[in-house]
């Protein structure tokens, strides 16, 4: 059994839960293993862990909370090292916890981001459609993740194609990185939630089928 299937089956992702949300903000000072307690629940069968990455102001934050709280907010709030949220899926009949990692996409954090990485199964890769220059520096977030995790699924994901006047960056472009990385392209808006839920839904998915394909070839 691979490391990736380790950590899928031994549910080995770590948190505190402060509120019946399971919403809790960790301070940037503390390393990941500084802030984790291991998940006890006998009704998940597995803990998945996913990162956010992209670029500062692309709406990693605002996709995560449309998805676990289903709400939207226009104004933004840099964040400052991570943060996580946790949400509970079913997922072709099998009960899932995702731990979803919310990491700052300032240049300032790209050292700190990366022990974050450690132990994900995958990540949304988001770019802002109306900023071609968070979609030109998708590969050093590509390249950075694949090389602590190169097992890791990614998606690719356009944001903000509510805001059709100002969409800089076209579907052809991302379609393009899409097939050289062979990675699925999800176009998403935090405001309206279209494709929000099925992002993270299939995510997980193809994390499962992949310790499902590892489980039966080993």
């Amino acid at each position: 059994m691979s490391k990736f299937e380790r950590n899928l089956y031994a549910s080995s992702f770590h948190l505190r839960v402060r509120d019946p949300a399971g919403r809790m903000t960790v301070n940037e000072k503390l390393a990941p293993s500084d802030v984790h307690d291991r998940i006890q629940d006998r009704a998940t069968d597995f803990g998945l862990k996913v990162c956010m990455m992209g670029e500062g102001e692309v709406g990693k934050t605002s996709l995560v909370v449309r998805y676990t709280q289903n709400t939207f907010s226009p104004e933004y709030k840099q964040s400052l090292g991570a943060s996580f949220a946790v949400k509970d899926l079913e997922v072709d009949q099998r009960q899932c916890k995702l731990v979803i990692w919310d990491i700052a996409g300032q240049p300032s954090f790209r050292q700190v981001r990366r022990h974050y990485y450690s132990g994900a199964h995958g990540a949304l890769l988001v770019f802002d459609v109306t900023k071609p220059i968070s979609f030109m520096k998708l590969h050093n977030w590509y390249s950075d993740f694949k090389r602590i995790v190169p097992e890791g699924i990614i998606i690719l994901i356009g944001n903000k194609v509510d805001l059709t006047a100002a969409r800089i960056v076209p579907s052809e472009a991302a379609h393009m990185l899409q097939r050289w990385w062979n990675i699925p392209y999800i176009e998403t808006s935090a405001a309206t939630a279209t494709g929000v839920s099925g992002a993270f839904f299939l995510l997980s998915r193809k994390v499962l089928a992949l310790a499902e394909q590892k489980k039966f070839s080993d």
